[in-house]
């Protein structure tokens, strides 16, 4: 499979056996971080969706369980899954000057255009998922992998998620208060990714330890 790239403004064309994705405007360095964090973002959500199930890490970002509510937050995993397999998610690098950069947006995108990804600077300042621990304070800033599961789940051909919410702290809030709102939610998505599969790897107090698949 080949990969069209564009670095500037020019195209540029890299192998992948994986991925057929699309970028404009964005640099080597910013090609390879975006690459990375698609593939990632994909073997994630594929484990992710696997482990929905009444457990503490479903509660904790979608609120109490129902098997109506569950099959929804399944199916918007399957879909990102599946927007990423596709091989169609372009990925613009913006400035800060430009539109949904100014505010300390780390990306952005037009629901209603599939499946079109806009990067801000801020995104590149990002950690990736493998480089937290759990409870870290700049966790609740996302991660690259989760920044991308958070936008493509807003696409209309994928699950139409909504922004109800920023922040760890808010949206597991927002989860006891209104699981509605709570499956509809991007960064709910999000943050059940990291916890059910690269967190669910690490020791955390009073928690019982990993299992070993």
């Amino acid at each position: 499979m080949r990969v069209l790239f564009a670095v500037g403004f020019a195209w540029f064309s890299f192998a992948s056996p994986v991925l057929a994705q699309n970028s404009f405007a964005c640099d080597k360095d910013q090609v390879a971080v975006v690459q990375e964090a698609l593939s990632n973002a994909k073997d994630l959500t594929v484990k992710a969706a696997a482990r929905v199930g009444d457990t503490p890490e479903y509660r904790r970002w979608f609120g109490s369980y129902s098997d109506a509510n569950a099959e929804v937050v399944r199916a918007t995993l399957k879909a990102v899954v599946g927007a990423i397999r596709s091989g169609g998610v372009t990925i613009q690098c913006n400035t800060t000057a430009q539109d949904g950069c100014r505010d300390r947006e780390y990306a952005w995108v037009y629901a209603h255009r599939p499946f079109e990804v806009y990067v801000c600077p801020s995104f590149f300042n990002l950690p990736p998922l493998t480089a937290l621990n759990p409870g870290e304070r700049r966790s609740d800033n996302g991660t690259r992998e989760g920044t991308m599961v958070h936008e493509i789940s807003h696409f209309l051909e994928v699950a139409d998620t909504w922004d109800h919410c920023y922040s760890r702290s808010e949206c597991s809030q927002m989860a006891i208060d209104n699981p509605g709102l709570a499956i509809d939610n991007a960064d709910s998505y999000q943050y059940f990714t990291e916890d059910v599969t690269y967190y669910a790897r690490q020791p955390v107090a009073g928690k019982p330890a990993p299992d070993q698949d």
